[in-house]
């Protein structure tokens, strides 16, 4: 393995400055490469931004988020929550409902045609991800899965670490 793969020579708790901004770099790169293999051509038919997909993705596990969680998910200030949410409306992909119980909370649902539009972009994703999977062999397919099985493992435990004490 090359130079950028390991961090055990740096200690975590007490990182320098350039020792920072050379792991973020690092991430950074690594983001936008795996971004630019997995955004299959075929997105580019669909006349979303990537923040609009990111957000109809949302509702790939669960039929209904509030305002607020979706601006907390996206990491966006609730006003830009609120101008994507409109244009998401306009284009009637997703609607806005007030709750039964609480009316102050605005629930946002897709659509019919949203629910269409996340299946398309699902199916566009998972293709573009078999095209470039099948390319790997039997040990690679392993590390890679292993890999990404336990960033997305960090990256949660670290979110919630981070929501935990933004609520403090």
């Amino acid at each position: 393995m090359g130079k950028n793969s390991s961090l055990s020579n740096v200690v975590i708790t007490s990182l320098r400055r350039e020792d920072w901004d050379n792991i973020l770099q690092r991430i950074m790169t690594s983001y936008n490469d795996i971004s630019k293999s997995i955004n299959p051509k075929g997105l580019l038919k669909i006349n979303l931004t990537s923040a609009q997909i990111k957000l109809l993705t949302f509702f790939s596990d669960r039929d209904a988020f509030t305002m607020t969680e979706l601006s907390r998910n996206l990491n966006v200030t609730m006003p830009t929550m609120t101008t994507m949410v409109d244009r998401l409306v306009k284009s009637t992909m997703i609607k806005r409902e007030r709750d039964d119980v609480d009316r102050r909370v605005v629930k946002v649902t897709l659509t019919d045609e949203g629910r269409k539009v996340l299946k398309r972009l699902t199916k566009i994703r998972r293709e573009e991800m078999e095209k470039i999977l099948m390319n790997l062999n039997d040990e690679e397919m392993e590390n890679y899965l292993n890999s990404i099985e336990m960033v997305a493992q960090l990256l949660v435990k670290a979110r919630k670490k981070r929501d935990a004490e933004e609520v403090r």
